[in-house]
Parts: C-alpha cells; structure tokens; sequence
C-alpha cells in the first residue's frame, strides 16, 4: 500500500521560477489625481505570464474589502489596463492587478485614484496683530482642504480693489514694515487642476503702530503656524524638494535672530528664514530660532514612501507545525500601516500572528500554501515583499493505515465475515502535448474499477540531464479534478526543459495511488505555427444536462491542419476555471454534445483547434442555459365508488361466482408457468448470466468498454482511447450496490469525457 500523496502544495508555476518568487510586476499601477469628467488609465504588466489577469478596488474611506471588477481581463498574459471615468458621484478609491497562476496569486501595490477636490470649511475669522514699525511680519495663510495643494495668494483688500502681495509659499512676508502696510488682507487658494479658486474665509487686520513693551514676541501662536504631534511643531518635507522656516519674532525694536540645528549654531544665518533648498534624510532634525530670549523649535521629517530593507525568504513548513515568515525592516514616513496577504487574500484568524515585520502560523495546514505577502502603505504610496510558503501534509504510513482498517473491522460489534478490500486501481500513464511555451496538455484513462476515485492529482518534475532525477522533487498541482474529467492543462512551465508528468488518483477511502510516469518530455520555446481558430456557431441545449454546440474551421491554403478541437465551458455565474473537453473524431468534427452538465443552469463556451505542437486562439465565446429539469411522480389514482360499480344491473352474485372462476384459472395459468421456467433452467449451464436489461429506469450497464477514436494526442502504449464504460446516466433506482456515482441521480458530478 502506497503512503498518502505527498502534496507540495507549490502552485501550478512551481518551477524554479516560482521556487524564488522570479515573478513580479514590471509595471504596478500609478496613483493619480484626477477632476470630474476625466479619464483615467491603470496599466500593470509582469514578467512571467500568468494564467488570469484582473482588477479589483476598495474605498479609501475604510475597510479593506476588496470588489473585483467584472469585465476586464488580459490580453497577453502579461499586461492588462483598466480605464475608469470619473464620474460626477465619484470617491477616492485604490485600484489593484491581480495575476493568477492557477491557484496562486500575486497582487501589485495599489494606486490611489484621488478626486480632484477644494473645499472651504464654513466660518469667518478674523485675526487682528499688532505691531511696531521696522519689523519684519510674517503671517502664514491657514489653508484649506485641497488635492491637489493648492496655491495660495495673498492680496490687500481696499473698498475698491483687492491687490495681490507677493507671498512666497502662501507666507505674507513684509519687510521693515510701517503704517502704510497697515490694512485688511485676505489670502485665496486656487486649485490649478479644477481651474477653480476661492477665498479663504479669514480676514487678517494689521495695524503698525507704536505701543508694545519692548519684550520681543512671536507674532502667530503655534497653531497657526504649522501641525502639532506629540507636543511639537513639525513640518513633513518631501525629499528633493524646497522648505523655508519662518521666525516671525517682533518687539518694540526688531529682535536680533540666530538659528540652531539640534542646539548647535548654524553661522551666517541672521535672518527670519531659514531656507534648504532640496531637502534630504541627512537634514531631518530640530531646527530653533532664537529672538532675544525668546526660541521657537521645529521638527523636520523626511516624507518617505514604504520600503523593507531585507528580502524575505521562502519558508517550507510541514502540516500541523509551524511557520514564520520575515520580510525585513520596514521604513517610511508616515510610519506605514502593515497588512499580510495570502494569494491576494487578507491573512488573518486563530493561530495567526503578525507585525509590521515577521507573520508566524502556530499550525500550518495544506491551505496555507501558497505566495504570502507583507504589503505596507502611507500617503506617499505602498510597497510589498514576498515568499513562498510550501507545506508538505503529513503522510499516512501503511501501519497507520492497517491499524485504521483493523479499529473500523473489529469494533465494539466485530463482524464473522471481512468483505475483501477493493483494490486501487490507478490511471494510465499519461499523454502529454505541448500547448504554448511554459504548458503542456494531459490526457489519460481509468478503469472504472476498485476503489472510487476522489479526484485526480498531477505531478511534474525537471529532467534535465544536467541534473539527478533523484534529487528533483515532485511538484503537485494544487487543482483538485474531478474524476471523471481526464484531460488537465500544466501552466508555468520553463521552456527548453524536460519534464515528466504523471496523474495521482485519490480514493473514497483517502489513499492514493499514482500511475506510471510519462517519458520525458522536452517543452521547445516558441517556432511553431500554430492552426486557425474554429468559428464557434451556434450552442443550443438538448436537455436539462446536455447543448449542442456547432462550429466550422476553415484555413487559408497552406494553413496548419489541426489534429482536434478542445471546447472550455464554465458556468457564468462563476469567474472559475475552465472544464476542458476534447472533442472525439479528431479533426473532423464539426459538431459535439457536451454532456452532464447542470439543469437550468447558463454556461459560457469557446473553442480551440490544436496541434502535437501549439494550439490556436480561442474562438468566439457564445452562452447557452440547459432546460430546467421537470421531475413528475406517476402516483396511482383511487377510483371513486361509482367507478367500481358494472354497467350493467347483474347480481352481485354473479360478479362473486364470475371473479371465483377467474381466480382459480388465473392460478391454474401461474402454475403452469412455474413448472414451465424450472424446466427451462435444468440445462448444464450454470454460470450466472446478466441481464439484458438494467434498472428500473433503463440503464444498462456495458459490458465491454465503449472508446472513442483515438486521436493524435494519444500516441502512447494501447491506450488508445478514452474509456466510457464507467459513464453512467443520471439512475435514480435505490440499489445500494452501486457505486456513489451511480446513486446520486441528478445530483451527481458533471461527467467529462
């Protein structure tokens, strides 16, 4: 007996490439800002091709519930866009690149699309200062809510005009100033995206005029000023970009004003501002200014985007222990608000534990497996590192499993007599056709026999002759199918390598068994024509379980001639993967029945033509829905007294003599009969024949396997053809001698051939 598969649940890519996270984003969308009636355009794009590309978003108000976008899908496998309109009613919202490969994903850091916005809060104010000639004024311009910032300008207000005042940065700076400076100024605030400006609601009143103490002063309080955070002024710089720190310190005689940095002297800087003109990290710290006896300090902090310093590193953990999952220091300014992802999903639950740098799972299960990725995000933008996590189930040895069998056998009621164990029968070796230049198809048989198969597994491992085979661990395709589906596409493969394949078959009883490998299989990059694609004509049902799909394929002279067709179909209720189906009669075929498929239920189809080398485009997608299915109960019907009675006006007593005579020669008939058949089985034969004819519903059993034609893809062995003789229809008989399959009627699992 054969120990459990043993499933490296390491994605369908799991190659090298996957083995050191080599895929990512090339291109990740670009936040942006945007006014109402724009357009806007997302582009992602990543290095190695993936099965599926999409979008998602989330308000930026809160929560982080994600919506996927219905509708927008890659064109290359590599690249995909997203254009949004902004619309009248629109909010700010973050945009995300999803790419799967199988059942793995990778997500892009999210871009912000942010609309273009001023707003004025409502309420006057009016600030009034005063102060002695020959200072130097200084007054900032509270400003409002705007993305993006907007410019600010100060002007002098008059009872017939509004003059503008130089302002440099939205700060009304005013030299040795005198009573003619004395007035009513306002500042505006335009937003050069909206095209649209506004006064703020403030007035500022200057009077110059002689009176003050002779003590110096700050003209503005804090508040006024700049941000507060933990009781300090600061001011968040962007890196490379311009600051200016204003003392704005007066008194009766202006004041004489030094600057410090982190209370060492900074020479030659004398004057109320204190300018750096491309701000870096090296200059974050405490800057003062001193007037007379007087100090003001500010805090400068470099505005950072998220970043890790470190690489994460791929973890392997086994079923039920644990796993810890590092991705390095973290830095950036806001400090960043840290998430975890597990193929695009938030991580999270009991047993869980992360921080800003470490994730760790106490009990690691099959459903972990998969990219883990730690993704950071402030203002300025979003980072993420990844790894993959790998988790090797625990295995059931053949004690263990002995043991199991003996427990359920000899319980508390034992049992004189063991039924013998069915046997696992496992799948053919498989047939392997190249279908691009990182997959392959599969396609095989089994016998409908033994122990019921579960669902199929594939395995795959690198060959090359550089390399011991010995060493190249089997990878396991973490897509469970079903079991009568026998064909299954491998994505993610490197070209120019060899790989073999092989198909694990998983029982009712959760052994496993795997069949033979395939020889080996060399995957060529590129070269190779590939036929045209089929032009899908019309699907329409047959039944509440079967459509009819018709199509034609025509090429021009010279063309590559396809070897069969494929049809994908999947429900359109649901964004999952395709059920593939290959088409029996090869080439030929211009017509086919897809069968066991869900009542009352639509589904979308398109086609493919293929060759032992490559496959063509997908045809067009067309829908069909299957007829509902009407289940009607023949129940007898209880005929009324009047029913009973004869026409004709006998004697009872006639009736009874007459259903006398009746009885006795109806028994007279069956005896008769009785002797007949015991005559009739006396002949030496005694093996026990089967019936011709099945259940109560029809179903008749075959008895030799019924195949269909082989076709191009199966080259191998006798393996010819698919096997059909374990396809049944939809019984509803209460036999408990069949299979599981067999009993569930309608309600049973779509049968693929």
């Amino acid at each position: 007996m054969t120990p459990l598969l043993c499933l490296h649940v390491l994605l369908a890519a799991a190659g090298p490439a996957l083995a050191d996270i080599a895929m990512k984003f090339t291109r990740s969308p670009e936040s942006v800002t945007a006014p109402v009636g724009d357009n806007v355009t997302f582009v992602c794009k990543v290095n190695v091709p993936g099965g599926r590309l999409s979008w998602r978003w989330r308000s930026a108000d809160g929560g982080d519930q994600w919506t996927d976008i219905v509708g927008t899908s890659d064109k290359d496998f590599t690249s995909t866009r997203l254009d949004v309109v902004v619309g009248p009613d629109a909010v700010t919202k973050y945009y995300q690149c999803v790419v799967w490969y199988a059942a793995i994903s990778l997500v892009s850091v999210p871009a912000k699309l942010t609309v273009a916005r001023l707003i004025i809060k409502d309420g006057h104010r009016k600030r009034v200062y005063s102060v002695s000639p020959h200072n130097t004024v200084v007054i900032h311009c509270r400003e409002p809510e705007s993305e993006p910032p907007a410019v600010l300008q100060w002007r002098r207000e008059t009872k017939h005009s509004k003059t503008p005042v130089d302002s440099k940065h939205g700060v009304l700076v005013i030299h040795n100033v005198t009573s003619e400076h004395s007035g009513t100024y306002i500042c505006s605030a335009r937003n050069e995206l909206m095209r649209e400006e506004v006064v703020v609601p403030e007035r500022v009143v200057l009077k110059v005029e002689r009176g003050d103490d002779g003590r110096a002063r700050f003209l503005e309080k804090e508040d006024e000023i700049g941000f507060m955070i933990d009781h300090q002024l600061t001011v968040p710089v962007k890196l490379n970009s311009s600051v200016s720190l204003w003392c704005g310190a007066v008194g009766s005689s202006p004041p004489r004003v030094t600057w410090s940095r982190d209370k060492k002297g900074l020479n030659h800087r004398h004057d109320h501002e204190l300018a750096i003109a491309s701000f870096s990290a090296s200059d974050e710290d405490m800057y003062t200014c001193t007037a007379n006896k007087i100090r003001r300090s500010w805090r400068l902090v470099a505005l950072q985007p998220p970043y890790w310093n470190g690489t994460a590193a791929n973890v392997n953990a086994s079923e039920g222990g644990s796993a810890t999952v590092h991705c390095g220091a973290l830095h950036g300014y806001p400090p960043p608000t840290v998430y975890w992802l597990l193929n695009a999903e938030k991580l999270s639950g009991k047993g869980i534990h992360a921080n800003d740098t470490s994730l760790s799972i106490e009990r690691v299960e099959k459903k972990h497996a998969g990219i883990v990725q730690c993704m950071a995000c402030n203002d300025l933008g979003c980072a993420y590192d990844g790894a993959l996590l790998s988790v090797v189930p625990v295995e059931i040895s053949n004690q263990e499993y002995a043991a199991e069998s003996s427990k359920s056998m000899h319980g508390s009621q034992p049992s004189k007599k063991h039924k013998k164990r069915k046997q696992l029968v496992p799948p053919s070796r498989p047939n392997v056709t190249r279908f691009s230049d990182e997959s392959v198809m599969l396609t095989w048989t089994h016998a409908n026999r033994g122990m019921p198969v579960e669902f199929f597994k594939i395995q795959y491992r690198m060959v090359n002759s550089n390399s011991s085979t010995d060493k190249v661990e089997w990878q396991t395709d973490s897509y469970r199918i079903q079991p009568l589906t026998h064909s299954h596409q491998i994505d993610g493969l490197i070209p120019n390598n060899s790989y073999k394949f092989r198909v694990a078959a998983v029982y009712s009883n959760k052994d496993n068994k795997q069949g033979p490998s395939s020889a080996s299989f060399f995957l060529k990059k590129g070269g190779f024509l590939a036929p045209a694609p089929p032009t899908l004509i019309s699907v329409k049902p047959l039944s509440p379980t079967s459509v009819l799909l018709n199509w034609t394929w025509y090429s021009d002279e010279g063309g590559i001639q396809p070897e069969g067709f494929y049809v994908y179909y999947r429900t359109v209720s649901t964004a999952g993967q395709y059920e593939k189906w290959m088409v029996p009669n090869g080439a030929a075929a211009r017509s086919a029945v897809v069968s066991y498929l869900q009542s009352g239920t639509k589904y979308e189809f398109k086609m493919l033509a293929y060759t032992a080398q490559a496959p063509s485009n997908f045809s067009t997608i067309k829908e069909a829905k299957t007829f509902r299915e009407s289940v009607t109960e023949e129940t007898p019907r209880e005929r009324a007294p009047q029913d009973l009675e004869p026409d004709s006006g006998a004697p009872r007593t006639l009736i009874t003599a007459g259903g006398a005579v009746g009885a006795t020669a109806l028994l007279v008939v069956l005896a008769v009969a009785l002797v007949l058949c015991r005559r009739a089985k006396r002949p030496a034969n005694k093996e026990k024949s089967v019936p011709e004819s099945g259940g109560a519903n029809g179903y008749m059993p075959a008895k030799v396997p019924i195949t269909i034609t082989a076709n191009p893809m199966h080259a191998e062995g006798g393996d010819g053809g698919v096997e059909m003789s374990f396809i049944h229809n939809n019984n509803t008989g209460n036999d408990d001698t069949l299979p599981h399959s067999r009993k569930n009627g309608a309600t049973a699992p779509r049968q693929y051939v």
